[in-house]
């Protein structure tokens, strides 16, 4: 029984994640469905963090906030895992720290 409650909570959970202006199913950040709510900001190009060096990231983790939704961002992870950019090096050395670094 403790199974099927522990079960049932997850799955609950689970299908309770919503994307923010999606209607319908999220997968890599993308909407599937293609119905978006009109009006609603999910992020345009002018959010963000920009440090001195002039990289843009997704996300500031000295913010806690920010630090804690760049936790749970896979692709954020993956894209600085990938990125080539050498302002990120420089950004550190001067106690900057950015996450989910975007390629313009």
């Amino acid at each position: 029984m403790k199974y099927k409650i522990l079960l049932g909570s997850f799955v609950l959970f689970l299908s309770a994640y919503s994307h923010a202006g999606c209607v319908g199913p999220v997968v890599n950040g993308q909407c599937l469905s293609g119905t978006e709510v009109q009006g609603y900001d999910s992020g345009s190009d002018d959010s963000g963090y920009k440090s001195n060096s002039g990289t843009r990231y997704e996300y500031d983790l000295s913010n806690p906030a920010d630090k804690n939704r760049y936790s749970t961002d896979l692709d954020a992870q993956r894209k600085d895992k990938m990125s080539l950019d050498v302002g990120r090096d420089k950004d550190r050395r001067s106690g900057q720290y950015g996450g989910g670094v975007y390629d313009d």
